[in-house]
């Protein structure tokens, strides 16, 4: 699987705290050693559809990925496949706030 970091998740990385910064990391390691399928049966990542959700510019089904307990990463699957990291949000709740 291959993975694509948006500019919005990177800099929200580089702008949190150290715990989610590394957490981030060790995600993308992570990310980096699985398939597709074993994306949606890990139990750590809790991968789930944000129902109603699409992202605007491509029109994608968007996604939910824990970093920590309480960060989010908020991603969609395009052709490939590719795992696109859109945005990080530190408060899970705020990932789950219609754009």
């Amino acid at each position: 699987m291959k993975i694509e970091i948006r500019p919005a998740f990177d800099e929200a990385v580089m702008s949190a705290e150290q715990p989610v910064r590394k957490a981030a990391a060790k995600m993308l390691v992570l990310l980096q050693s699985l398939e597709l399928v074993d994306l949606w049966k890990h139990p750590g990542l809790n991968f789930e559809k944000l129902h109603g959700m699409i992202e605007p510019g491509t029109g994608q089904q968007l996604y939910s990925m824990r970093v920590t307990a309480s960060a989010r990463a908020v991603t969609c699957l395009v052709s490939g496949p590719t795992l696109v990291l859109i945005s990080l949000h530190a408060q899970h709740d705020k990932a789950y706030r219609k754009r």
